[in-house]
């Protein structure tokens, strides 16, 4: 599923290429995708264009020239695509806009995870949804009053979208790795330093991901990424890494490295 990374990289892409562009026309295959109606979606972004992005967490939202912003959430397989000519609509391109300027913006959506909406409010959206800044975003403040109202295990809360938006899986178990803590620690068990730690590994491995576009082969020899896979052994202890699960979610980590006290 994309995650915080592939979604900046999304951001990134659509600033790029669809930004500032009269929308002609709105098409859609399959009105599951989308969670306002389809006319709603044809009245507020024909003739309109989008002129601003912001993404947090996992959601996209693009704000328009009209009363609405967009809000596009990726699925597992969700991509945007910029195109030239009409015949060249990828296969799973099921919502498509047209600009004035001739080119079009499809949304490719292969497993249909993916999803549109209309809102009126980024702020009462992300209120409504109970969604922290995003954790590219976040200060150390913020996370350590999130993370002293919980007692569970750190893997977890990482992962909660009010402690720290856009954080998934295998992310978290990256910054765990990174932070040298385990990912049943339990968050009451964890010293200042600890949770320090980890808000800084959380920074390092966004940026990291997003520096290289989420191309998991370009990052760091030292990231478990690499070896995060049961038995493959750990670049810091040489130990294998091992696979459990927490808060139902599958988590690897090196037993020698990442010691629960």
């Amino acid at each position: 599923m994309p995650e915080l990374p592939e979604v900046e990289g999304y951001k990134i892409y659509i600033d790029n290429t669809a930004l500032l562009k009269t929308i002609t026309s709105f098409e859609c295959r399959d009105n599951r995708l989308l969670k306002s109606s389809k006319s709603e979606f044809e009245k507020y972004l024909v003739g309109n264009e989008f002129t601003e992005t912001q993404r947090i967490g996992k959601y996209l939202f693009i704000k328009t020239s009209g009363e609405k912003t967009l809000v596009m959430h990726f699925g597992m397989t969700g991509r945007p695509n910029y195109y030239k000519e009409k015949e060249d609509r990828p296969k799973f391109g099921h919502i498509v806009l047209s600009f004035e300027n001739g080119f079009y913006f499809a949304f490719e959506n292969k497993r249909k995870f993916g999803w549109w909406d209309l809102i009126d409010s980024i702020t009462a959206y992300k209120a409504e949804r109970n969604l922290s800044d995003d954790a590219r975003d976040l200060s150390l403040e913020d996370f350590k009053t999130s993370l002293s109202l919980k007692k569970t295990y750190i893997k977890a809360v990482l992962m909660d979208q009010s402690v720290a938006a856009g954080i998934g899986n295998w992310m978290a178990d990256e910054i765990l790795y990174q932070a040298q803590i385990h990912p049943m620690q339990k968050v009451p068990d964890m010293s200042t330093q600890d949770i320090e730690h980890v808000f800084n590994a959380m920074k390092n491995v966004i940026e990291v991901s997003i520096a290289n576009d989420a191309h998991h082969p370009d990052f760091p020899e030292d990231f478990l990424i690499h070896r995060r896979k049961e038995g493959e052994p750990c670049f810091h202890t040489d130990a294998n890494i091992e696979k459990i699960k927490v808060g139902g979610r599958s988590t690897y980590f090196s037993p020698k490295w990442q010691v629960l006290d």
